[in-house]
């Protein structure tokens, strides 16, 4: 059932785009064989997806000395849709103890290099773990009263007449205890986080007949960073077969309720799905081959020391891309878990399964069992899984780029259960995928 509001919102109208022009060949002459056309090339966009800024590296130069300083974890939007800050995790280990600061959006630059692309911050590690830790909480919903902290709920039960209580009463000084002090209001902040945007359900009203037409997978920025469009996901089934419209991001509207909150805009499903498919591909970066090389010469990417794992490296190739006899087995005895972070696992048919997020280490600071995010779409919504490490065998190429292995298969990794890590300790082997 749709949720209420109590207030009414605003609706704004359907933006509809236009449609794509549709291009055609002239069949080839008869008698003569047809010619295979060239994919006609992909024309750079000249803005941004948010889901390739999340998640981001974040270097302060372009040199073979520039520092890693940090990793992109979400972007601040004004109530304009105006990007204002970057919010950069800095420090821990694997994820762990990270600090998130904020960073002005403005003062970052794109660095792009034979098929790869980083941020540019003109800073230092040392220079952002000094700033205040950044407190993403005025941007939530806000709690319902009766959850809030120090808030009491009463259950009706009023208390009977003192007459007719044979227990006995404390000592008056117990019963006069202070009342608990409710916690402070926060004041909501005029904004968004992406990510709380990002998986967000779409409404087209707000009454209990409002239709859900799709969620949001992702929001495209302008170059100059103005939130332009979302990115709708609507129809299929469980995510499948779905299909990604844009829907202009100055006609939805925020609708909040008993701490949930919802997207609304004036459209139906059918409206939705009739738009034009949005196609990602202008925003990602260029394939090497293909890289645009006039102008400027590109930046150099900063250069990784892969023998002294001095900062672990995110492979991002496919399967089919990879030689298995050209790769030489690594002992696991000789792997940290600071080696393991970003590194891509293959299943059980050398099919791409997800990447390592984090590792949970025993008391002794061995390596337990490592996380591995399957699932999701576009970066978002992956479900984090615990694998023991002796299901993995750890490969690496020539240059030290790390390849994990495990017979497990994609359907397998999506059906354990979510690693918890409140739970973790307790719950291990539910939570630990074997083999049995």
């Amino acid at each position: 059932m749709i949720r209420k509001l109590l207030a009414t919102t605003a609706l704004a109208s359907l933006m509809v785009t236009g449609a794509m022009a549709q291009e055609t060949t002239a069949p080839a002459p008869s008698g003569e064989p047809a010619m295979e056309q060239p994919a006609a090339p992909v024309v750079q966009a000249d803005g941004h997806l948010v889901s390739n800024i999340i998640g981001e590296a974040v270097y302060n130069g372009t040199g073979d000395d520039a520092q890693n300083i940090g990793k992109v974890s979400d972007l601040v939007l004004d109530k304009d849709g105006n990007v204002q800050s970057a919010i950069i995790g800095v420090g821990g280990f694997l994820g762990i103890g990270a600090k998130d600061v904020a960073f002005e959006f403005d003062n970052m630059q794109w660095a792009e290099r034979d098929g790869d692309r980083w941020l540019i911050a003109a800073t230092t590690k040392e220079q952002l773990e000094a700033q205040p830790a950044f407190d993403s909480t005025p941007y939530k919903p806000a709690m319902p009263a009766a959850e809030a902290p120090g808030v009491t709920p009463t259950d009706g039960v009023t208390p009977t007449d003192g007459a007719s209580d044979t227990t006995t009463e404390a000592p008056a000084a117990e019963l006069q205890t202070a009342p608990a002090e409710p916690a402070p209001a926060i004041e909501p902040a005029e904004g968004n986080l992406a990510s709380l945007i990002i998986g967000e359900s779409v409404y087209n009203g707000v009454g209990d007949d409002a239709q859900d037409i799709g969620k949001v997978n992702d929001v495209v920025l302008s170059s100059a960073g103005k939130a332009e469009a979302l990115v709708i996901g609507v129809g299929g089934f469980l995510g499948m077969g779905q299909k990604n419209v844009a829907f202009d991001f100055s006609k939805a509207d925020w609708a909040e309720r008993d701490g949930d909150r919802w997207l609304v805009v004036e459209a139906t499903r059918e409206s939705l799905e009739a738009l034009p498919d949005f196609d990602r591909r202008p925003y990602d970066v260029a394939p090497a081959a293909s890289a645009d090389t006039s102008g400027a010469p590109p930046a150099v990417a900063p250069t990784v020391d892969t023998s002294a794992n001095t900062e672990a490296q995110t492979d991002v190739t496919e399967t089919a891309a990879i030689d298995k006899s050209a790769l030489t087995e690594v002992q696991m005895s000789d792997m940290t878990a600071k080696d393991l972070e970003g590194t891509t696992v293959y299943g059980a048919d050398d099919a791409k399964v997800g990447e390592i997020g984090d590792a949970v280490l025993t008391p002794d600071g061995q390596v337990d069992a490592v996380i591995i995010d399957v699932g999701g779409f576009l970066g978002m919504g992956s479900k984090p899984v615990a694998v023991g490490m002796d299901t993995f065998r750890v490969m690496a190429d020539k240059d030290g780029k790390k390849y994990l292995y495990t017979e497990f298969t994609k359907e397998q990794l999506e059906a354990q259960p979510a690693y918890d890590k409140d739970t973790y300790a307790a719950n291990r082997d539910q939570q630990r995928l074997m083999v049995r």
